[in-house]
């Protein structure tokens, strides 16, 4: 039995850990806590840019392995739903559902609910919500989790690694998220553009009970519950930061921009803040290192993290 460390359990490492294969002794280093990223994450899994209009890098083979790893007890029944404020808007939806790419995505119009501004929502097809806490406990029941940082990583002559300089491994793989400290160190530069961002938790007068996206996303959470947000900072250069504190200025502007199209009030209950593993190029890193062929990394997942985790964890370990 091949016995592989895993360092990170955020939605790539727990993806990792979902896709590996029989004959392999999992074992998960990750002290989780405040710096992981996925504990705060939206859980959107969405095949469409919506504000661009334009189909996500991947998406159809994304999704199909993301609806084949995801037990259907985390997922959402409903669909995200696109607000459209215009005739002009309705009309544009329905003539790109005939596009090449998006027409597979731009599903039917619906009626607008109470408490929305608009003249019709356009339904996302293949979208929907991951209870990605909810996954990551589920796969983490799955491993051996040491609750310890990995403090010395070192290859051996034979392939191998030893990690804090007792433990042998047959392979290593980092899944570190946004602080990437093992992954930079041994890779080089990655082109991390690491992003801050920031979300409301609120209560709706009027409850409209769908995932909706207009200027933000507007994400139900049960008993009139909604995530709103979220709005995003970039200009962190290190890994060995915590999320900042919420800025009142980011959530007002969050407030005004959901007033635009939001009908009744909104009463803020609580908020959240988190780093997210982006790249300058948008695209995520994966694969196993050129000169140590038993050290692999999957990092950068960005805000498609829980579309892409399952596609690109399922590759690394082909």
């Amino acid at each position: 039995m091949e016995r592989v460390a895993l360092v990170g359990f955020g939605i790539a490492g727990a993806s990792l850990a979902a896709k590996a294969p029989q004959g392999v002794d999992l074992v998960v280093f990750d002290l989780g806590g405040r710096r992981c990223s996925s504990r705060v994450a939206t859980g959107l899994v969405n095949p469409i840019v919506l504000k661009r209009r334009r189909v996500v890098w991947r998406a159809a083979e994304a999704l199909e392995v993301a609806l084949h790893t995801y037990p259907i007890e985390l997922r959402s029944s409903g669909s995200i739903y696109e607000v459209l404020r215009t005739v002009q808007e309705l009309n544009d939806w329905q003539a790109l559902s005939d596009h090449p790419a998006l027409g597979a995505y731009l599903g039917a119009i619906h009626p607008v609910p109470g408490g929305v501004h608009g003249v019709g929502l356009g339904e996302v097809r293949g979208s929907f919500r991951l209870n990605v806490v909810g996954f990551l406990e589920h796969m983490r029941a799955q491993v051996e989790v040491r609750n310890e940082s990995v403090e010395r990583l070192e290859p051996q002559r034979d392939g191998s690694w030893t990690i804090n300089g007792t433990e042998r491994f047959d392979r290593v793989l980092l899944a570190e998220g946004y602080q990437a400290r093992w992954t930079e160190h041994l890779w080089g530069p990655l082109g991390f553009a690491r992003t801050w961002g920031q979300g409301l938790n609120v209560g709706l007068s009027l409850d409209p009970g769908v995932m909706l996206h207009r200027s933000h996303f507007l994400l139900p959470d049960g008993n009139g519950l909604y995530q709103l947000g979220a709005s995003f900072g970039w200009g962190i250069e290190h890994g060995d930061q915590d999320p900042p504190e919420a800025n009142a200025s980011q959530a007002e502007e969050l407030l005004n921009s959901a007033r635009e199209w939001v009908d009744g009030s909104i009463d803020v209950q609580g908020q959240w803040t988190g780093i997210r593993p982006n790249t300058q190029d948008r695209r995520p890193r994966w694969g196993w290192h050129p000169e140590h062929p038993t050290l692999g990394m999957l990092n950068g997942l960005g805000s498609r993290g829980t579309l892409h985790a399952p596609l690109l964890a399922q590759e690394l370990w082909s």
